[in-house]
């Protein structure tokens, strides 16, 4: 049976594509330990399994894009579910941890297809509020597999051991490989693009060029990039500095992931009854500005209290949530026949992004405490402003010089 374009089974099937990397990177951090008794191996080598998986998926989407755009998008998203599955079942029976570290990085490379053709699906199918609304669906389902992932992760480590965290995403790819070789159709609109590489590159110049594209781009990324920021400082704060228990930190956690979906949903309805993505993104970079500079100012006076970080950690990532759907749809809105390039890009910065992000913290956490945290989500959101006047100068440029030719 093929998922119809009005479906909610097309909707669940790409929130699905969107939700596996998430779930096949957090479900596995409560068995780190495990993995490494298990495997007689260093705690250090363990944690590349992460690092791997997410360099691969990094990198992977600005090759799935252009073969996308050239081939159409079932191939594509196949062959990268077939290497998400292949790699997921190769780490559940890995028995070295080399071979599991080379089983992840090939699952990450798989992994990259499944964000990337998910945006590219719903540029193909839909228009203006109903994209807007979608991609704000599959935002909240791609961010609610985190919340939910290390408590999974920890139940299939009692039931099945380290060895079915890792198989349940891989049989998880079988089904969905299935579902896209029987039921999925065809959605990339017209014929086949001429072949070669002076096209690829032609198309590559295209998308870089068009400020329009590369600034929603920019502003996805930055805005992964203060959220992931908590992400990575979260546990180095509350838990490192402020001493709260483990299953307060849980709990802590759940409520900022929450938020990310509490704006992803409000950008969906709110775009339902017409309010403009330009609109969403200047309101989201506002509250991103106000969560953040408030709480490098708290930081900087002294100790702040749980009672007042966590609202501000809160609205920082619902403005995250509340920025991306709109910030996709404004990069893949104006060059259709690149859709598959600027949905690999729009993947790729955005993870960039995060790791960027993340790295920073974890540089300046020892001598800055709280502070490197807030700072590097507040640098975030500070250039996430000037992007967006830079957007809108952009788009009052363009509608001055449509006045101009038309009074002429």
């Amino acid at each position: 049976m093929r998922l119809r374009r009005e479906s909610f089974g097309l909707l669940l099937f790409l929130g699905a594509l969107a939700a596996l990397p998430p779930l096949a990177i957090d479900m596995s951090l409560p068995a780190m330990p495990v993995i490494a008794r298990a495997l007689h191996a260093a705690s250090s080598m363990v944690g590349l399994t992460l690092s791997l998986f997410m360099a691969g998926f990094a990198v992977s989407p600005v090759v799935y894009g252009p073969l996308a755009d050239r081939y159409g998008r079932r191939l594509p998203l196949l062959a990268g579910l077939l290497l998400f599955t292949l790699g997921g079942l190769a780490a559940m029976a890995a028995p070295t941890i080399a071979l599991l570290l080379t089983a992840r990085l090939v699952q990450g490379v798989g992994a990259g297809a499944g964000m990337t053709l998910a945006f590219t699906i719903v540029r193909d199918l839909f228009e203006g509020r109903a994209a807007q609304t979608r991609l704000a669906v599959i935002t909240i389902v791609a961010n609610v597999a985190p919340i939910v992932a290390p408590a999974l992760g920890a139940l299939l480590l009692g039931m099945a051991g380290w060895r079915g965290i890792y198989g349940v995403p891989g049989l998880s790819g079988v089904l969905l490989t299935v579902i896209a070789a029987v039921s999925l159709p065809e959605t990339r609109p017209g014929a086949a693009p001429p072949a070669g590489v002076r096209r690829l590159v032609g198309q590559y110049r295209q998308v870089l060029c068009h400020r329009e594209v590369m600034l929603h781009i920019g502003l996805n990324a930055l805005g992964f990039g203060w959220m992931f920021a908590y992400v990575s400082g979260s546990s180095l704060v509350l838990i490192g500095l402020m001493h709260v228990s483990a299953a307060l930190y849980a709990g802590l956690f759940a409520c900022t992931g929450m938020g990310i979906v509490v704006g992803a949903f409000c950008n969906a309805r709110l775009s339902h009854r017409g309010v403009s993505a330009t609109l969403l993104l200047s309101l989201a970079v506002a509250l991103a500005l106000t969560a953040t500079l408030t709480l490098c100012w708290r930081a900087a006076l002294g100790p702040v209290p749980l009672g007042e970080m966590m609202p501000l950690l809160v609205l920082a990532t619902a403005s995250f949530g509340l920025a991306a759907p709109s910030a996709a749809h404004g990069a893949l809105h104006p060059l259709p026949d690149c859709a598959g390039i600027v949905g690999g890009l729009l993947t790729s910065l955005q993870m960039l992004g995060g790791a960027g992000a993340s790295g920073v913290v974890a540089l300046l956490f020892p001598r800055f405490g709280l502070m490197a945290m807030a700072g590097t989500m507040a640098g975030c959101a500070v250039a996430a402003l000037g992007l967006r006047l830079l957007l809108a100068a952009r788009t009052r440029e363009g509608r001055e010089r449509l006045l101009f030719v038309n009074k002429k």
